[in-house]
C-alpha cells in the first residue's frame, strides 16, 4: 500500500469514528447507562444499607389473625368429691413455627432437657436402636400401615408407600440439612423437633398457622433460665403457662376415666362442626371419651397482629371468653375402689405364693424356674439394661450368657424373641438358676436390694432364691401381672341394690393413664397394648366375658319355677352323669351325687345334674323341640339383663359383637352359636351350626355359650335381691355445669314384662342363704363362718380353656335381711387347690369393707367444696 492509499484509509476511519461519536444513539445509550447506575445505587442504599431506617419510618403491611382459645376441661370426682381427673398449671416450652431455629440449637435444647430430666415430647416414630424400624402402633397391621403412610406423606418423603425406616431417615437427614457426621442419637434428637416444625409449616402451607408447638411439659426453673438467657440462640422458643391433665388416682380408675390424646382425623371430620380443630385434645376411652362434649367446654377466641413474614407483632387480645367444661361426680367410692384393687392383687399374689410352697405337681404347684420362664416370656425382663450391663454389674453374667449364644444381640424388638428363647432354654436346662435371675433383676433395678443383703444371701446360698422370690411377691415388687402365672387377672363389681349405682369396678391388672397424656409414652403404650399377655388395658368388669359357671344357676332356677317346669318342692335324683341331652354326658361335680334334692338344696350344693334336668325339661316337656328350652331360658336371661349393655356410660362388650355385624342375642342362643362358629370357620357344615339340647343344659349351669361380664352378673345379683326389679347400672351420679346447674342421674328400672311370684324368690334366695350358712352343705360355708352378717351368695367354677385352671367366680348380695349392695368377683383360671374359693374370699372381704362392718359407717369428708 502506497502513501496515498494509506492516507485515504486513515481519512475514512477517522470519518467513521467522527460519525459514531457524534451519533445521537450513542449519547442516548450513555445517558441511559448513567441513569440506570444511579438507580441501582439508590436501590441498594434503600433496601440494604438503610433498610432498618426505612422499616422504622415506613408503615409495615400487617394483618389480624385469630385462633381458638381452649376452654378449661371439666373435672371428674368420686361420689365424695375426691379428684379423679383434674387440670394442673405447668410451665411448658413452646416454639413459634414461623421463626427459624438452627439444628445446633435444637440439639442443644434436647441435651438441656435430658440433663435436667425434663418431660419433653419425643414422638419421632423411628426407633432409637439399630436397625432402624418404625415404632408406629395400631390395632391392626392395616391401621399401622395407614399411619406410617400418613406420617411419611406429611414429611414429604417422595415414596411414602414403600419407603423403609432407613430410607425415610436418610431422606430427612438431607431435607433437614443435618450434619451426617453427628451420632445416631444426636441426629434423632434434631429430627424429633425438626419434624414437628416441618409438619406444621408444610401442612399449613398457603395459610398462617399461629399455633405454637409444645416441646416440653412441666419444665424446671433451671431449664427456663437457660432458654430465656440464651434467647438469641434458642430463637422462636418461649415459656408459657398452660394446664395439663392429671389423674390423681391413676391405675385404680384408669379404665373408667380413660385418657386424652390429640384428636384423630376421623374424629375431626365428625366434630369439626362443633368447633374442634386439629390442635384439640379428644377423649380416648372411658369417661374422657364418652363424656367428651360435656367435659370439653366452649372454646373462646383471641386475636393479634402479624407481619408479612408471619411473626406476631402484638400480644393476644381475648374477644370471646372460653367457658369451662362440666364437673362430673361419679357414683364410685374411691376408697372402696382402691380396696377392691388391692383385694384382687393380694389374693392373686397369695395364690402364687401358695403354689410355690406346695409340693410340685403339674396341676397346682409350681417352681421358681417356671415362674421365671413365665416372667421372661411375658416380656418383663429389661433386655436393654441387661445388654448395657458393665463388668461388675449383677446383670453382667446374664449379658455374657446371651452374647455367647447370640453375638449380634441388641435390645431391638426384632431380637426379643430370640433372646427370650435363649434365657428360657437356659432356665429349663438349669444353666440359668433362679438365683442368677434374681441377681439380674437387682442389676437391672427391677427389684430392690438397698443394703446388698439379698445379693449376699443368694451368693452364699443359691437355694434361698425360692424364699426371696416369695418375699418380693409379698412386697408386690414382683406382681401377678409381671409373673403372668395363672391366675394373674381378675375383676370385681359392687353396685347399690336400690339404684344401680356402681360403687366400685376394679380391673386387675391396670395401667397408669398419666403416662398416656401430655407427653405420650409410646414405648409404654406399646408394651401394655401389644406385649403384655395379661392385657392390662382391657376393662375387665365391663368388657371381659367369662363363663359364669354355677353363679348362673339361680337364673335357670327362676325360669324353671316360673314356667311351671318344677315347683319349689319338686325333687330330682342326682344321677351324677346326665345323658338325656346326648354325649358326652354332663357330670355333676360331686362324684357320689347329691341324692334327691329340691331347687333350694340344688342352689345350696350347686348340683349340676339338677339344673341340667330342669333345663332339658323346659325344652322337651311340651312341644318336644330342641330350641324351646333355650328360648324359654333366654326370656329370663334377658329379664336379668344378660342380653346387652348394663347401662354404664362407657363401652361394654356387647357393642363389640355388634361391631362385627351381629345384632342378635349376645347371651346363649342359636343365633349366637351360629355367629361364633361362622366367625371361626365361614365354611362350617350346617349340621354343626344347629342348636342342641346339650347346648341348652350347658347354658343352664353357666358354661358352653354362657359368657357374661362381671358387671352383667352383678346386675343379675341385684335383680335377685330386688325380687325381679332390675336397675340399669350407671357411673355418673350428676354433673354440674359452668352456671351451677346440676343434672342428676335418675335410677331406671328395666321393664321386662315378666311377672314373678314371691314363692319363686323365696326359694332362690333361701338357696343362696344356705350357700354361706351351715345346715345344707353349702359350697361357701367355710369362708363365711363367723361372718357378722348373713349373706346370700353363690359360688361358681367353669372350665373354658383346656389345659388351664377353671375360672373362679362368686356372686352375692348383702345383708340378707335388708339388701344394700350386690357384689360379683371373677378370677379367670383361678380355681386352684393353692387358694380354694379365691373369688369367695375376695367377695367376703369386700362386703366387710363396703358395709364397714369393723366400725360404724363414717363417710369421708370431701376434699373440697365442689359437692356443695
Amino acid at each position: 500500500m502506497n502513501k496515498h492509499e494509506l492516507k485515504e484509509l486513515v481519512h475514512d476511519i477517522g470519518k467513521l469514528l467522527y460519525n459514531f461519536i457524534t451519533h445521537r444513539i450513542l449519547w442516548l445509550f450513555v445517558a441511559m447507562t448513567v441513569l440506570f447506575y444511579i438507580l441501582l445505587v439508590q436501590l441498594f442504599q434503600l433496601q440494604i444499607a438503610e433498610a432498618d431506617v426505612f422499616r422504622l419510618t415506613q408503615p409495615t403491611r400487617t394483618e389480624v389473625v385469630s385462633r381458638p382459645l381452649p376452654a378449661l376441661r371439666g373435672t371428674i370426682y368420686d361420689r365424695y368429691g375426691r379428684p379423679l381427673a383434674v387440670n394442673e398449671l405447668t410451665f411448658v416450652v413452646k416454639m413459634d413455627p414461623s421463626v427459624r431455629i438452627s439444628n445446633e440449637a435444637l440439639l442443644a435444647l434436647a441435651l438441656l432437657f435430658e440433663q435436667n430430666s425434663e418431660d419433653y415430647v419425643d414422638s419421632f416414630p423411628i426407633s432409637r436402636e439399630l436397625p432402624l424400624e418404625f415404632t408406629i402402633t395400631g390395632a391392626t397391621p392395616e391401621q399401622i400401615a395407614r399411619r406410617e403412610y400418613r406420617w411419611k406423606d406429611d414429611m414429604a418423603i417422595s415414596n411414602p408407600e414403600t419407603a423403609t425406616a432407613e430410607e425415610s431417615w436418610n431422606f430427612l437427614v438431607t431435607q433437614f440439612d443435618i450434619n451426617p457426621e453427628l451420632s445416631h442419637d444426636d441426629i434423632r434428637r434434631i429430627m424429633n423437633f425438626r419434624s414437628k416444625i416441618f409438619a406444621q409449616r408444610f401442612l399449613g402451607w398457603g395459610h398462617y398457622d399461629p399455633t405454637p408447638i409444645v416441646f416440653a411439659y412441666n419444665v424446671s426453673p433451671e431449664t427456663m433460665a437457660v432458654i430465656e438467657e440464651q434467647s438469641d440462640f434458642f430463637t422462636g422458643l418461649f415459656i408459657d403457662i398452660q394446664t395439663r391433665r392429671h389423674y390423681p388416682a391413676g391405675r385404680y380408675v384408669s379404665h373408667m376415666i380413660g385418657y386424652l390424646r390429640p384428636i384423630t382425623a376421623p374424629q375431626l371430620a365428625s366434630y369439626a362442626h362443633l368447633g374442634y380443630t386439629e390442635d384439640d385434645l379428644f377423649g380416648r376411652a372411658g369417661l374422657e371419651l364418652s363424656m367428651e362434649h360435656a367435659l370439653r367446654g366452649t372454646p373462646g377466641r383471641e386475636r393479634f397482629e402479624i407481619n408479612s413474614a408471619g411473626r406476631r407483632l402484638t400480644s393476644p387480645e381475648r374477644y370471646v371468653d372460653p367457658q369451662p367444661g362440666n364437673r362430673i361426680f361419679l357414683t364410685i367410692d374411691l376408697e372402696l375402689q382402691i380396696a377392691a384393687f388391692h383385694a384382687l392383687e393380694g389374693a392373686l399374689s397369695d395364690t402364687l405364693i401358695n403354689r410355690l410352697n406346695m409340693p410340685y405337681d403339674r396341676t397346682n404347684g409350681t417352681t421358681p424356674e417356671e415362674v421365671f420362664i413365665s416372667f421372661v416370656n411375658a416380656n418383663n425382663l429389661d433386655i436393654r439394661r441387661v445388654l448395657d450391663a458393665e463388668p461388675g454389674s449383677l446383670a453382667f453374667p446374664m449379658r455374657q450368657y446371651i452374647m455367647a449364644r447370640f453375638p449380634d444381640a441388641t435390645a431391638h424388638a426384632s431380637n426379643r424373641d430370640d433372646i427370650q428363647g435363649i434365657i428360657a432354654e437356659g432356665i429349663t436346662n438349669r444353666r440359668i438358676s433362679p438365683a442368677m435371675m434374681l441377681l439380674t433383676l437387682i442389676g437391672t433395678e427391677q427389684i430392690t436390694d438397698p443394703d446388698g443383703h439379698i445379693e449376699a444371701r443368694l451368693i452364699a446360698r443359691p437355694a434361698a432364691a425360692r424364699d426371696i422370690l416369695i418375699e418380693k411377691i409379698q412386697k408386690r415388687e414382683l406382681t401377678p401381672q409381671l409373673l403372668n402365672m395363672d391366675p394373674a387377672t381378675g375383676s370385681l363389681v359392687i353396685t347399690c341394690i336400690h339404684t344401680g349405682a356402681v360403687l366400685a369396678a376394679a380391673s386387675y391388672p391396670s395401667f397408669d393413664n398419666n403416662r398416656l397424656i401430655n407427653n405420650f409414652d409410646s414405648e409404654y403404650f406399646n408394651r401394655i397394648n401389644n406385649l403384655d399377655p395379661t392385657t392390662p388395658m382391657v376393662n375387665r368388669p365391663f368388657r371381659e366375658t367369662r363363663a359364669p359357671g354355677s353363679t348362673f344357676k339361680m337364673f335357670t332356677g327362676v325360669a324353671a319355677l316360673e314356667t311351671g317346669t318344677i315347683g319349689s318342692g319338686t325333687r330330682i335324683w342326682d344321677g351324677v352323669n346326665f345323658t338325656a341331652a346326648g354325649h358326652p354326658p354332663l357330670r355333676c361335680w360331686h362324684s357320689g351325687g347329691h341324692g334327691s334334692i329340691n331347687v333350694v338344696q340344688a342352689v345350696a350344693v350347686s348340683c349340676n345334674y339338677f339344673f341340667a334336668e330342669v333345663a332339658f325339661r323346659m325344652g322337651n316337656a311340651r312341644r318336644n323341640t330342641t330350641v324351646e328350652g333355650i328360648e324359654t331360658l333366654g326370656r329370663y336371661m334377658a329379664m336379668f339383663g344378660l342380653n346387652g349393655p348394663t347401662g354404664v356410660e362407657i363401652g361394654e362388650h356387647p357393642i363389640d359383637l355388634r361391631g362385627q355385624g351381629f345384632d342378635g342375642n349376645v347371651m346363649s342362643s342359636p343365633e349366637l352359636k351360629r355367629h361364633l362358629y361362622l366367625q371361626r370357620n365361614p365354611f362350617a357344615p350346617a349340621n354343626t351350626l344347629a342348636w342342641t339340647d346339650g347346648n341348652t343344659v350347658q347354658t343352664a349351669i353357666g358354661q358352653g355359650f354362657a359368657d357374661h361380664t362381671s358387671a352383667q352378673m352383678a346386675r343379675g345379683m341385684a335383680a335377685i335381691a330386688n325380687r325381679g326389679i332390675n336397675y340399669r347400672l350407671f357411673l355418673v351420679g350428676y354433673t354440674k355445669d359452668f352456671y351451677g346447674v346440676v343434672s342428676q342421674t335418675e335410677p331406671m328400672a328395666m321393664n321386662h314384662g315378666i311377672e314373678t311370684s314371691d314363692t319363686t324368690w323365696d326359694a332362690i334366695i333361701e338357696g343362696m342363704r344356705l350357700v354361706t350358712e351351715p345346715g345344707a352343705g353349702g359350697t361357701a360355708v367355710g369362708p363365711f363362718r363367723d361372718f357378722p352378717i348373713q349373706v346370700a351368695g353363690k359360688t361358681g367354677t367353669a372350665e373354658q380353656v383346656r389345659g388351664r385352671f377353671s375360672h373362679s367366680a362368686f356372686g352375692a348380695f348383702a345383708p340378707l335381711d335388708d339388701p344394700q349392695i350386690a357384689v360379683y368377683v371373677s378370677i379367670p383360671f383361678g380355681h386352684t387347690t393353692a387358694y380354694r374359693q379365691i373369688a369367695t374370699h375376695i367377695t367376703r372381704d369386700m362386703i366387710g369393707v363396703a358395709l364397714r362392718l369393723d366400725s360404724k359407717p363414717q363417710l369421708p369428708e370431701p376434699l373440697n367444696n365442689l359437692t356443695s
